[in-house]
């Protein structure tokens, strides 16, 4: 699974840990779900095939990260960092133990939660060996 190396290199971001009013004890991206007592804005992420699943040469994962803000302009703003962060063509991920050749935004979409907050779902397709 490649979202433990993922995670980290976002939770050390500075333009993404503002974005996201991020402070030392919760740097606001959670795995799966957010605790209740969470504010927003904050990112939630979770895997579609842990482990990823394998080509000819390189094993691929879907992971979709679900931005969730006050308002479409926020989840926006914070979505253009996630972008620049992960919208790659070679390399550029730290990971302990594979090697991310590949990662692209292959879709999404917005909507409003039952409390009337913006969210923007982001999907990432992610090549690794």
């Amino acid at each position: 699974m490649i979202v433990e190396d993922i995670y980290s290199y976002l939770a050390s971001d500075s333009a993404l840990r503002t974005a996201l009013s991020a402070d030392e004890r919760d740097c606001k991206i959670y795995p799966n779900y957010a605790a209740i007592t969470s504010r927003v804005p904050y990112l939630v992420y979770r895997s579609s095939n842990p482990g990823g699943s394998y080509d000819e040469v390189l094993s691929e994962e879907g992971v979709t990260f679900v931005i969730t803000g006050e308002d479409y302009a926020q989840t926006a703003a914070i979505s253009k960092v996630l972008s620049a962060l992960l919208d790659l063509n070679c390399g550029g991920i730290p990971s302990q133990g594979h090697n991310i050749y590949y990662a692209k935004k292959i879709g999404g979409s917005d909507y409003m939660d039952e409390l009337g907050r913006h969210c923007r779902a982001v999907n990432f397709i992610f090549k690794f060996k």
